[in-house]
């Protein structure tokens, strides 16, 4: 009997993860087709109004920007309203580096939780690049590439998914092999998620 209620409640839980989920699609969904209309209205202002032009420019690329990031969260969303994968725990779903100039890349990627029972944690996160300096091997932590990260592990908080980013300055003469990221609860020494990922900038 207890079993029984044990399913139910189980078979409850997952039902009302879905509805949420599915909630946040179709609101997420409303947000981005309101933001295209938005700057539809943009592009047709800009042209009767020469002197708005320059405005109506930066205006169109923060919210082709916001726009860009409320469409990917979508995609996020309906991924996990699709995945029917047991339990795994935290892992890194994206990672993406992309060149800005010389010595400079962007970095984004993405963090993702699912257990059995989903609430609203804070992960720890350690990362470093891993390389070649002259002739030997040099691994450095995120806080000594990017200048917005003043310590490590980066502590974040979220349910499902957090998107990261920043930009990493190189070192002269260090050649990036590998970034490694490590995840992990705030409450536990344990490592859930580790992963090496090749240094491939795309331009």
């Amino acid at each position: 009997m207890a079993g029984m209620f044990w399913e139910r409640s189980k078979a409850s839980g997952i039902l009302a993860e879905k509805h949420e989920l599915a909630s946040r699609v179709s609101a997420l969904e409303s947000l981005v087709k309101s933001k295209a209309t938005e700057l539809e209205m943009i592009r047709v202002n800009s042209e009767v109004d020469s002197v708005a032009l320059e405005n109506a420019r930066q205006e169109m690329m923060g919210l082709q920007a916001q726009t860009y990031q409320d469409q990917e969260q979508l995609q996020l969303y309906r991924e996990l309203l699709e995945d029917i994968t047991p339990p795994s725990g935290l892992s890194v779903s994206r990672f993406q580096l992309t060149l800005v100039d010389s010595t400079n890349i962007a970095y984004r990627w993405v963090a993702r939780q699912k257990t059995a029972k989903m609430e609203t944690s804070i992960i720890l996160a350690d990362i470093r690049v891993m390389g070649i300096r002259g002739d030997k091997p040099v691994s450095l932590s995120l806080s000594e590439l990017d200048t917005e990260v003043k310590k490590m592990p980066l502590a974040i908080k979220f349910k499902y998914f957090s998107i990261n980013q920043g930009i990493l300055s190189l070192p002269d003469g260090f050649n990036p092999d590998t970034v490694e990221i490590s995840l992990r609860y705030s409450w536990s020494k344990k490592l859930i998620y580790k992963k090496a990922f090749d240094w491939k900038v795309e331009e």
